[in-house]
């Protein structure tokens, strides 16, 4: 690849200015040296100069007048403007403002392990919504040393009522009151393109802001534990808001201040650890799918997720994208479809499926007990077959 583009100034250089040039002084006109229409002609002159000055003067003020700053004539003495302009509701200056006091840095440590987050506060009265892997600080164990460092400066400790490392969701507990609690949106009905502003404590950073757009919507993206094994496949939302290490467990809002997604995961280019960092490819679990795992976690259940039955590879086909039924579980969803054995799944009601990552994360999406259409060919024949979710 490239290396680096060394930092220099952007466009031309600095503008040079300083005291206009004097005329010389005015003599005395001779006397009987022409006609008085010949002065009079040079007055007509240089009042018309004097006019096309005042109206470029004029202009210009105009011009600097339409926006929102104030005017200023430059080089004119005390010209300094000291006042910053208000936010503008919608505007990512105002909600900062009002997202920042409902995201949290955690800290956690596992005997001679540590780690460091980011975290939702969902209700006033401590519940923080995080990362499954925040919390175990990339072990197979929650932590029970747990610190939440809150943007007014005030920190509690904390303790983890539940994580789930199949869909990196995890919710904790801080002995705190008083919170304010971030507003949860819908994550069903996002659009590519669409604004969005990250806030987390990337490098422990904490109240760190970076705007950006989602670039891609149901992007099955495999996660990786510190050990380097396979942790879970999330359904994520991709955005090139900037994410880096520690952005994890934070919040991806939308330009209302809703909260769309949970910042997860960031793709690298195969850096060594502690290297890595933003390269515009960042992921967030859907807010749906974290709420669907927090609220259970909360009630105290065993978390549950949809299944369709089956174990799937790759499509030995390279022209044939789709998701390869390896096998069918007995009294499984798709067995009570009558999926066969063989069958490759091409879509998930009308989402096209080219992996078997891609099938995977799409039956994560839903709830056990959802019907789904699954679209499948088997031996040279196209089928559609209505599906109820299973449970796992």
């Amino acid at each position: 690849g490239t290396g680096p583009m060394p930092a220099g100034p952007m466009g031309a250089g600095p503008m040079e200015t300083g005291p206009l040039p004097t005329g010389a002084q005015p003599t005395a006109a001779p006397q009987r040296r022409g006609p008085v229409w010949m002065a009079l002609l040079a007055l007509v002159a240089l009042a018309a100069g004097l006019l096309g000055g005042i109206g470029g003067a004029a202009l210009m003020r105009n011009s600097s007048t339409s926006s929102t700053s104030p005017a200023v004539i430059a080089g004119a003495p005390g010209s300094r403007v000291t006042e910053q302009p208000a936010a503008a509701p919608g505007s990512v200056q105002e909600v900062a403002e009002r997202v920042i006091p409902s995201v949290v840095s955690i800290a956690v440590s596992i005997g001679r392990q540590s780690g460091s987050g980011s975290g939702v506060v969902l209700t006033a009265d401590g519940t923080i919504l995080t990362n499954a892997h925040v919390v175990t600080a990339g072990g197979d164990r929650p932590a029970e040393d747990v610190l939440v460092s809150y943007s007014n400066g005030a920190r509690a400790k904390a303790r983890v009522l539940g994580a789930d490392t199949m869909s990196d969701i995890a919710v904790i507990k801080a002995e705190s009151t008083g919170l304010q609690p971030a507003t949860v949106g819908v994550s069903d009905n996002l659009s590519v393109g669409q604004d969005v502003i990250a806030i987390g404590s990337p490098l422990g950073l904490q109240g760190t802001v970076t705007t950006g757009i989602i670039s891609a919507l149901n992007r099955p993206v495999s996660t990786m534990g510190a050990d380097g094994s396979h942790e879970s496949v999330i359904d994520a939302i991709q955005t090139d808001a900037a994410i880096n290490p520690g952005n994890s467990g934070g919040a991806l809002v939308n330009a209302s201040g809703a909260l769309i997604g949970i910042n997860s995961a960031i793709a690298t280019m195969g850096a060594s650890e502690g290297a890595a960092g933003s390269i515009g490819l960042g992921f967030a679990i859907p807010i749906d799918q974290a709420m669907r795992v927090a609220n259970q976690i909360i009630g105290g259940q065993t978390v549950t997720r949809a299944s369709l039955g089956v174990t799937v590879r790759p499509s030995p086909e390279a022209t044939q994208p789709g998701a390869l039924v390896a096998s069918v579980v007995e009294n499984g969803a798709a067995a009570r479809a009558r999926i066969p054995n063989g069958a490759l799944i091409t879509a998930v009601d009308d989402r096209r499926i080219s992996s078997s990552e891609a099938l995977v994360a799409a039956i994560r999406s839903y709830a056990p007990g959802q019907d789904v259409k699954i679209a499948y060919t088997h031996q040279g024949r196209e089928t559609t077959a209505t599906v109820k979710l299973g449970e796992q």
